[in-house]
């Protein structure tokens, strides 16, 4: 004990050492620490929670599972179908309807008289259903893979931003770094993005001939023209002295002023690419026929991709596209099938269900159900050939074999009551 006993006295006096303080102090140290949030979490010491699914539970789940994604489903599904669009193919048309090889179309293409001003020809545009401004204008070109690794990565942001003073253009520009392999004359911006800039244009005439003004202000994102790209000018970028070296469209204005220039450096994440080229502020009538004007440079011929001007409207939840509402909705449908399932076989009965948490259920208890069963047979049989027994002469407590067939007499040991006892061997 870590109390000792003074002697010689006829009372004895105990006395507490430090050994009892020590151990105290210890016991309160002992006591459960009370660890952060992010320590409970990191040592797996945060109460769980893992409830037990029933069938009212997935009934309720599945209901309300289904009311929430038609409640989902049905507006945005709406929203989509109330969205005017056009899409107006324009690389095979005008000139280049007449040629069929792939070859020819890109010769056709270089030959024009006028490089800058490219292959000019103008489409019909039939709108058939009021559309109320902004209607916004876009260009897609198919099969063209904007979201290819090596040309994702392509470009050099320090030199986009501040110019040439941050260097040579980076390794990953590579090939299209410095103008004709001349490494005087860095290319700024740099790189695969940059190089195949989309030089085509669009131009809409409304009735009699009048121009429809397209406003690409604002188009690209303001955080690009804020922070990502810098006050800087082009330089040795698709020089039109050097039309053999040019691999697309180049850029007169400073960088961060560019609309055009920055959605084109925006990559895609499908294989066909669409970009916001402008907007049109007047409303268009039912039954107005636009000219499309087009400037046809950029050559898609020799992958074979096509390109297409797109006239829409919008929506609070963007552009034209039902599958995201149809979805919503064929989901939310079978979640409500499978709510109506439970009703029917659970709450009504109509199929055989398995009661909850019946512990008769349970593989032991099972077994031990069976052999009491079949004890409860046993009983009920040896009862029934005692009392044969009795009514043929033999004592109440035996059942004695038929005499003389030669068998050992089987006796059955019975209970105090008159009853067999059916645990007995014997």
């Amino acid at each position: 004990m870590p109390r000792s006993e003074a002697s010689g006295d006829a009372t004895s006096v105990y006395s507490f050492t430090t050994e009892d303080t020590a151990t105290s102090e210890e016991l309160a140290r002992r006591r459960p620490k009370k660890y952060s949030f992010y320590k409970r979490f990191a040592y797996q010491k945060l109460n769980g929670w893992r409830p037990v699914l029933s069938p009212h539970g997935a009934e309720i789940f599945f209901l309300a599972a289904g009311v929430l994604l038609l409640a989902l489903g049905v507006p945005i599904l709406i929203a989509s179908l109330n969205v005017v669009e056009y899409k107006v193919p324009y690389a095979f048309k005008g000139p280049f309807e007449s040629v069929t090889d792939a070859t020819a179309r890109q010769q056709l293409l270089w030959d024009a008289p006028d490089a800058d001003t490219g292959l000019e020809y103008s489409i019909p545009v039939l709108i058939d259903k009021r559309m109320e401004p902004p209607i916004y204008v876009a260009f897609e070109l198919s099969s063209f893979f904007q979201n290819f690794r090596r040309y994702v990565r392509s470009y050099d942001p320090n030199r986009m931003h501040d110019g040439g003073s941050s260097g040579s253009p980076a390794s990953a520009c590579q090939p299209f770094s410095f103008l004709g392999d001349n490494d005087s004359l860095p290319i700024n911006p740099c790189g695969q993005i940059a190089a195949n800039f989309f030089n085509d244009t669009f131009r809409f005439l409304g009735p009699g001939g009048a121009s429809l003004a397209l406003d690409d202000s604002d188009i690209a994102w303001p955080s690009d023209a804020n922070d990502l790209y810098g006050a800087v000018p082009a330089e040795n970028y698709n020089p039109g002295s050097a039309p053999g070296l040019r691999t697309g469209n180049t850029s007169s204005l400073l960088l961060n002023q560019n609309q055009h220039w920055m959605v084109w450096q925006r990559p895609h994440s499908q294989v066909a690419i669409q970009k916001l080229y402008g907007r049109l502020d007047t409303p268009l009538e039912a039954g107005t026929t636009l000219t499309l004007v087009v400037n046809n440079r950029y050559n898609t011929y020799g992958f074979g991709g096509d390109k297409t001007v797109i006239i829409t409207t919008n929506s609070w939840v963007g552009g034209r596209n039902n599958f995201l509402g149809a979805c919503y909705i064929a989901t939310g449908g079978a979640c409500l099938l499978a709510a109506l399932y439970f009703l029917l076989a659970y709450d009504l009965g109509l199929v055989w269900k398995r009661p909850v948490g019946d512990l008769a259920n349970m593989s032991w208890l099972r077994h031990a159900a069976a052999e009491s069963h079949a004890q409860q047979q046993f009983a009920a049989a040896a009862s029934s050939s005692t009392g044969a027994a009795g009514r043929n002469g033999t004592s109440a407590g035996h059942a004695a074999a038929p005499a003389g067939d030669g068998l050992a007499t089987a006796t059955v040991p019975a209970t105090a009551d008159g009853g067999v006892d059916p645990l007995s061997k014997n």
